[in-house]
């Protein structure tokens, strides 16, 4: 009888823990998870690479993304782009970001395409790990237009909606495949190209 009680409990544990797919997308990016029933409350359970890759901050003891850091007004390089993070915070009720963007290569760069400085892949960030991704540029400050070697832009980008909680850091997540593919086709993407700028340094 015992034995026979543990694979009935065993069978209801499996019931209580079913599964099915789901996506969730964290900043902008798609995440395959598991929905599963605990205790009659449903929760997802997603890949800590594929949230790494996504630019969000796993606490708990696992390792960050690594990232070049630095200040704000402090210029920062990944072998490609040099960014400097100018200025952050509330402007006409939205939070936007200006970044001093130049080209660091022997090559024309057109910046959102070639390194992926786009509001795509920046980020405001919390102490606390969270993350909130930008939704569009300003038209009269934006990175896409192409510049030669040497050469800088300004650009800035916005947040509509402001985070809901206070901005310690602004993140730069280029994507995988495009440092990937840059270093292919002769973009010298450091071996860490993701960079964390700080606005208060001690």
């Amino acid at each position: 009888m015992p034995a026979l009680l543990t694979t009935l409990t065993a069978a209801a544990l499996t019931t209580a823990l079913a599964q099915t797919a789901s996506t969730v997308y964290i900043n902008g990016t798609p995440i395959k998870g598991t929905v599963v029933t605990v205790g009659g409350k449903q929760y997802v359970q997603l890949p800590l690479t594929d949230l790494q890759k996504s630019g969000a901050l796993v606490s708990g003891g696992a390792a960050p993304i690594k990232a070049i850091q630095g200040c704000l007004g402090q210029p920062l390089f990944n072998g490609v782009t040099r960014l400097t993070l100018l200025s952050a915070g509330l402007k006409d009720g939205k939070y936007v970001v200006s970044f001093k963007v130049a080209n660091g290569t022997q090559k024309n760069l057109l910046p959102p395409s070639d390194a992926d400085v786009n509001y795509d892949y920046v980020f405001a960030a919390s102490a606390d790990g969270q993350v909130k991704q930008f939704d569009v540029w300003d038209d009269a400050n934006s990175p896409n237009r192409t510049i030669t070697p040497g050469a800088n832009l300004t650009a800035n980008f916005v947040m509509s909606t402001p985070p809901s909680f206070p901005v310690t850091r602004i993140l730069y997540r280029p994507g995988d495949n495009t440092v990937k593919g840059g270093r292919l086709s002769g973009l010298p993407f450091a071996p860490v190209s993701a960079m964390e700028f700080a606005l208060k340094c001690k």
